[in-house]
């Protein structure tokens, strides 16, 4: 079982804030980190993040136990554009060029112009995935907003007015989608890129169904009839799309529904697929071991050679000293070469990341960003006197640390984005969102058993009783973010999180 509890978060730049972590299943908790693009002449920005991984000594976590090649293949990187902003009334005007809508009418018309190529079919099948991406990121931002509205106001005329008129937004969004389908029904484009449309037009006939009933579910008892009638039309308008295009996507009483749940996901997965960049993996150390080596064999064999001249010529070949001496120049020999690898092998550790990745954007063709990762135990001392007031901030006893005490190892990340590439091919995307997958499986490999039972007296039945207790471990992990531009300590920002294993 897992859990979370960030209970410690210093503010920060926008990019922190907005940034999160989440349970994702059994063994696998999610954190999500967001770059933005500052706004500077530099062509590069980087941003140096840090995590301290504070782990219980009783499980057996150490150098030898866990490799940093283990910590790699237990982490699972995952890079994407952040969902371009735009409101419904955004999507729906005729005059906004960077609408989604507007482009894939645009090409739409230049296809039935004779006009086809493969840029304008690219287009196309990526403006339509971005559509649905935004209507999904709009429509849960400003039903959210409302929400929260909801729950702090005692007065609702001003917030229904809004959201009257909020809806009249989606119902212009939902004629716009008709006429989308017209286009696509009647333009000559391969059926791949219809099936695209398909595909995205269900989502987004979920997603505005979805809200729309959270919402209607949430004011039910407090809204006038007009709204609730408006908001009723706009749910039975996209059940009735859905039934009529045979949509995989119904919800069906009295059945399991194994079909929504497995199609939802994969229509999620399609449409947000648009956001995702590619990552290419590069191995650094690799050619630094290999020149390091082989500079360890040319000095091994140099001073072999050299020590031959020097002391075998003072020896009688074949006798017994001459034997003697060669022996110990060959043991010599071998151990500088090791010598000098596992020197080799240490600054490399130091100075070299464990690996670098490069960002590709794939519909381009262009790298936009790089990141560089490292892993490594640190001694307690080792440890910034910041991280450690942080981590120690939570102990409700002076003893509690020495009561549990906690091997410490460190993920470096540096996260680079190239601000002239990315301004240069997008309008609308800029910033990035990294997933980061962590699986806690292998810290558990030495964990006592989950369930332990204890002998209670109970006095009301007067007898001895069985009393399962949950066995539970606390991992206390400390971000730590800053930018290329931010040099002071001051200018460091902090989060604390805390995962129940």
């Amino acid at each position: 079982m897992l859990g979370l509890d960030d209970y410690y978060k210093q503010s920060g730049p926008d990019e922190w804030t907005e940034s999160s972590m989440e349970r994702h299943d059994l063994f696998n908790f999610e954190a999500k980190v967001d770059y933005n693009l500052e706004d500077t002449t530099d062509k590069k920005t980087k941003y140096y993040l840090d995590t301290f991984f504070f782990i219980p000594r009783s499980l057996q976590i150490n150098q030898q136990s866990y490799s940093s090649d283990q910590f790699f293949a237990d982490l699972n990187d995952r890079i994407r554009f952040k969902t371009p902003q735009m409101s419904v009334m955004g999507l729906v005007d005729d005059q906004n060029d960077l609408s989604p809508i507007q482009t894939v009418l645009r090409n739409l018309r230049a296809i039935e112009q004779g006009k086809i190529s493969d840029e304008l079919k690219s287009n196309i099948n990526r403006e339509t995935r971005l559509l649905a991406c935004i209507c999904k990121t709009t429509l849960r931002d400003q039903f959210n907003y409302f929400f929260h509205q909801f729950y702090n106001q005692n007065q609702y005329v001003s917030l229904f007015n809004a959201v009257y008129e909020y809806l009249s937004r989606i119902e212009e969004l939902q004629e716009k989608m008709v006429k989308l389908r017209k286009s696509f029904m009647t333009a000559h484009i391969p059926e791949q890129l219809r099936e695209t449309f398909n595909f995205s037009d269900d989502y987004i006939s979920l997603q505005i169904e979805s809200w729309v009933t959270k919402a209607l579910k949430l004011f039910l008892s407090k809204i006038e009839p007009k709204v609730k009638k408006k908001m009723v039309q706009i749910i039975e308008r996209e059940q009735d799309h859905r039934k009529q295009i045979k949509s995989q996507l119904i919800i069906k009483k009295e059945k399991q529904n194994e079909s929504f749940s497995y199609w939802e996901s994969i229509l999620k997965k399609f449409v947000q697929g648009v956001l995702y960049l590619t990552e290419k993996q590069n191995d650094p150390r690799s050619s630094a071991l290999e020149m390091f080596y082989s500079v360890a064999a040319g000095l091994a064999m140099f001073m072999s050679l050299f020590l031959g001249f020097l002391l075998l010529s003072n020896f009688e070949e074949n006798s017994i000293p001459f034997i003697l001496v060669a022996i110990v120049i060959y043991m010599l020999k071998d151990r500088i070469k090791d010598n000098v690898k596992a020197i080799s092998k240490k600054a490399v550790g130091v100075l070299i990341p464990d690996r670098k990745v490069d960002i590709i954007d794939s519909y381009n063709d262009r790298q936009i960003g790089d990141y560089r990762e490292s892993m490594h135990f640190l001694k307690m001392k080792e440890v910034p006197p910041e991280v450690k007031k942080i981590r120690e901030a939570s102990n409700k006893s002076i003893i509690e640390s020495k009561g549990k005490p906690e091997k410490v190892f460190l993920y470096k990340k540096v996260f680079t984005l190239y601000n002239d590439e990315i301004g240069e091919i997008h309008t609308r995307h800029g910033n990035i969102a990294n997933i980061m997958r962590f699986n806690v499986k292998e810290l558990l490999r030495y964990a006592d058993d989950p369930i332990q039972f204890e002998s209670v007296w109970n006095p009301v039945t007067q007898e001895i009783e069985q009393v399962s207790i949950a066995k539970v471990y606390h991992l206390n992990l400390i971000f730590r973010l800053r930018t290329s531009t931010a040099k002071n300590q001051e200018n460091r920002f902090y989060k604390k999180v805390r995962v129940v294993i």
